[in-house]
């Protein structure tokens, strides 16, 4: 999983790709934990927010352009920081790699 920073420290994109691989399918707590976070960001932004981001989602794959708009990088930041303590718990079967953009 990497997330994409600007120097200013924005998040400017999320990039999750694969399975945990921390269970069976449809049992692997840590893949659902990230689901479940990566899922509610996305839909919180369209529906709180009213923003369209550019995105590309399906099975294994989440790929989200992220906007510099101040309640959009609170949400990001707040994925981020749940999506690092995932890693932080589970850094066995998931790794977060920041990357300055």
């Amino acid at each position: 999983m990497r997330i994409f920073q600007s120097e200013e420290g924005n998040i400017q994109r999320f990039l999750v790709t694969g399975h945990a691989g921390s269970a069976k399918y449809g049992r692997d707590i840590v893949c659902a934990a990230v689901s479940a976070l990566t899922i509610n960001f996305f839909n919180s932004i369209e529906q709180l927010c009213h923003v369209d981001l550019e995105h590309d989602i399906r099975d294994g794959y989440y790929d989200v352009v992220v906007t510099d708009e101040m309640k959009v990088q609170l949400l990001a930041q707040s994925l981020s920081v749940g999506l690092r303590g995932i890693a932080n718990e589970y850094g066995r079967y998931m790794t977060v790699e920041l990357v300055n953009a």
